[in-house]
């Protein structure tokens, strides 16, 4: 019996030593956690949402004429350049009409140079014109001469005698120009002016005429008012066009802008001026920078894919250079820049957690885990600004969970934030 016990002693002695062993391994062994070193750099705060891509600058290209529509080379979605043809209207009419508006007018020169006084009076005006003309060849020959004649006799190669005989021939010419001159005067002054006052009305009333022909056939085409492309094309061949009536949108396809709707508690933060960054919504994931330009002054409200009624912003963003692939209508999204700090201390958004409503992280120091609250700043997609409780250079766990608890050991492994 006494033996008995004494087995169940040391039994008892064993299982308590095995347990102090199990106790002392486990305590000392360390969990295997993804740590972060606390960085200084740069973070940004963004509003996240849709935009919707739109053309900037539309014209718009009307009918002016009026007809049935014979032929419309353009096409929705066809590039254009300024002045290219659109539309054509029907023209045989008008055509037909100029055609004898021409002949009038022929009729009319023709009817003027069969006058006899008239005939005469033209031919004493181109005398006059060509006796005007000889004389102007001989006073800038004379004029030559004579200023050549001068610098032989200020260079003392030529006698006063033969430069006075240059000069007096130079105004000689100079006289018989100025008598061609007023030949000529007189003659127009004594125009047969009843034929020339027909003549002249005449021929301006059927100019005009031509000239009110040839402008209405030019609105009988419409061309394109920029370059650019064809977004909407309102007419068909074989009905009658209008005056005023819109027959094409032309859009300026290197002029874009986007539109977003953005939540009114989130877009309180958007100012004129912010950075924004526009992507386009496929797996390339094209991006590029652009600026806020335009702010709603009020809310529309609008209703949300679940149903929700919502109050929302219209941002308008000028993207600084073109978008790739992008046209009207398509949606890319955007994050508008509301806040960019350059030197902020910072550390994962997955290593700030909750902890009795205040902001904590794990340091680990000396290989253990230390809670310490902290004061957070602005946040992006994956880093948190840390304004308090940090210094650059500590090491955090990344991405906590809720078995670790202050004072365990920790064994850092590669971090995916690193």
């Amino acid at each position: 019996m006494k033996k008995k016990k004494i087995k169940i002693w040391i039994l008892g002695i064993g299982i308590v030593c095995a347990a102090s062993l199990l106790f002392w391994y486990f305590s000392n062994q360390a969990t295997e956690a993804d740590v972060q070193t606390v960085q200084e750099g740069e973070i940004k705060k963004y509003v996240e949402d849709i935009g919707t891509v739109r053309y900037k600058e539309f014209r718009n290209a009307s009918i002016e004429g009026s007809g049935l529509i014979q032929s419309i080379p353009a096409s929705v979605g066809k590039q254009v350049k300024k002045g290219d043809l659109l539309l054509s209207l029907e023209k045989t009419d008008l055509e037909m009409q100029l055609k004898t508006q021409d002949a009038k007018i022929k009729e009319i020169e023709a009817s003027f140079q069969g006058d006899s006084a008239v005939k005469n009076y033209a031919t004493s005006v181109e005398k006059a014109k060509i006796v005007i003309g000889a004389a102007e060849d001989a006073y800038t020959l004379a004029l030559d001469d004579f200023n050549y004649a001068k610098l032989l006799s200020e260079q003392g190669n030529l006698s006063t005698k033969d430069l006075k005989a240059k000069e007096i021939a130079l105004k000689s010419a100079q006289s018989k120009l100025d008598s061609a001159k007023i030949d000529l005067q007189q003659l127009e002054t004594n125009t047969p002016a009843s034929a020339k006052a027909v003549y002249n009305a005449q021929l301006s009333q059927a100019v005009l005429g031509r000239e009110n022909l040839s402008n209405s056939l030019k609105k009988q085409e419409i061309r394109s008012p920029i370059d650019g492309v064809v977004l909407e094309k309102k007419v068909d061949v074989n009905t009658v066009g209008a005056p005023g009536t819109i027959a094409f949108v032309i859009a300026d396809v290197g002029k874009m802008e986007v539109e977003a709707y953005i939540l009114a508690d989130d877009a309180i933060e958007i100012k004129p001026g912010n950075d924004v960054e526009i992507a386009e919504r496929s797996e390339k994931k094209q991006t590029v920078a652009g600026k806020v330009t335009e702010i709603a002054p009020s809310a529309v409200e609008m209703t949300s894919s679940l149903g929700v009624n919502q109050k929302r912003i219209k941002i308008t963003i000028e993207p600084l250079k073109p978008l790739p692939q992008m046209k009207q209508g398509y949606e890319v999204d955007v994050r508008i820049v509301t806040e960019k700090k350059s030197k902020a201390v910072k550390v994962p958004l997955s290593a700030v957690f909750d902890n009795g409503g205040k902001s904590c992280v794990f340091v680990v120091s000396d290989g253990k885990t230390v809670l310490r609250t902290v004061k957070k700043g602005i946040e992006d997609h994956d880093s948190a600004e840390i304004l308090d409780g940090l210094k650059k250079g500590e090491t955090v766990l990344s991405e906590p969970d809720v078995s670790i608890k202050e004072g365990m050991k920790i064994k850092p492994k590669k971090s995916v934030h690193s």
